[in-house]
């Protein structure tokens, strides 16, 4: 039909002695209305460098975490389906086909959905993405181990297994390309430079895919010379790693949390011809609280 339309359509109508159609010309109702607004103006801050995002904190730290966690992760998209028909020929209560094997492989993604959801949950109620995306990693790690030594018991065992395994590894993966790039994308130190969001985000997503790139073709070469056991030890080292990567984040949002919060309907007595403590100042202080206290100043 292409061919057909290629070759026997008339571009014009005069080229068949044919009158061009009459069409009654309708403006649109909105033509000539700005599409952004009457009161948009384009952003004239220079684009950011890659060297000058990497030097962004967070930004190197969380790119090549997302690398590891990535490689993982697309270790287990290209080659599960394969890691289950071998795990079925070796277990004796387990046969299943190809076709059994690739449905069961769908428990990882929802293990994935289920794992994004609740790190984007826990990490937007403590404010702590690096100490989330640190934890579910290093659970992660020994997670690995059962899925490869209690995986073959039976089929509860393995689904189940698939389920966590899928939440732990994937739940960081998802948290990183999403939250942690706008973050980042909007640090203080890139005073509201628009342009500087994509590129935050592109070193990101650019070192993550290159992860996973890598992971299969690493897989491949690790069964042509060895067996799953090798493959499994090189994910938990990976997993180990990109969780070490983020430990100087984590540690400042532990020491975050671990601070004294002001509480709102504490106030402070102010005495005569004393200045009021700026809020920076008295966030680092080690002054006691004097509960529903009135703020005076005495005359």
């Amino acid at each position: 039909m292409g061919v057909i339309t290629l070759l026997f359509l008339v571009v014009e109508p005069e080229a068949v002695d044919c009158e061009p159609p009459q069409h009654q010309f309708v403006k649109p109702l909105n033509e000539g209305k700005p599409l952004l607004g009457p009161n948009y103006e384009p952003d004239k801050n220079e684009a950011l460098s890659i060297w000058s995002a990497l030097k962004i904190p967070g930004v190197l730290e969380f790119a090549l975490c997302l690398f590891f966690a990535k490689f993982v992760s697309y270790i287990f998209l290209f080659w599960l389906p394969m890691y289950l028909k071998d795990l079925s020929k070796n277990s004796g209560p387990m046969h299943f086909s190809n076709e059994k094997a690739a449905d069961y492989c769908t428990l990882f993604d929802v293990g994935g959905i289920v794992g994004g959801i609740l790190a984007g949950v826990i990490s937007d109620r403590g404010g702590t993405r690096g100490l989330t995306c640190t934890v579910m990693l290093i659970l992660a790690v020994p997670t690995l181990w059962v899925f490869r030594r209690y995986g073959g018991e039976d089929l509860a065992h393995l689904l189940g297994l698939m389920l966590l395994t899928g939440a732990l590894v994937n739940g960081p993966y998802a948290l990183i390309t999403t939250a942690v790039s706008a973050d980042l994308g909007n640090h203080e130190q890139l005073k509201g430079n628009q342009k500087a969001k994509a590129t935050v985000a592109a070193i990101i997503d650019g070192t993550g895919s290159l992860g996973a790139a890598l992971g299969p073709y690493v897989t491949g070469q690790g069964l042509k010379h060895a067996n799953w056991d090798v493959v499994i030890y090189i994910m938990m080292g990976c997993l180990f790693v990109a969780a070490l990567l983020l430990s100087p984040i984590c540690i400042k949002e532990v020491l975050y949390l671990l601070q004294p919060k002001v509480d709102p309907s504490f106030t402070i007595i102010q005495k005569p011809g004393q200045s009021r403590p700026t809020d920076n100042q008295w966030k680092h202080s080690n002054a006691p609280l004097l509960k529903h206290s009135v703020c005076k100043t005495p005359t």
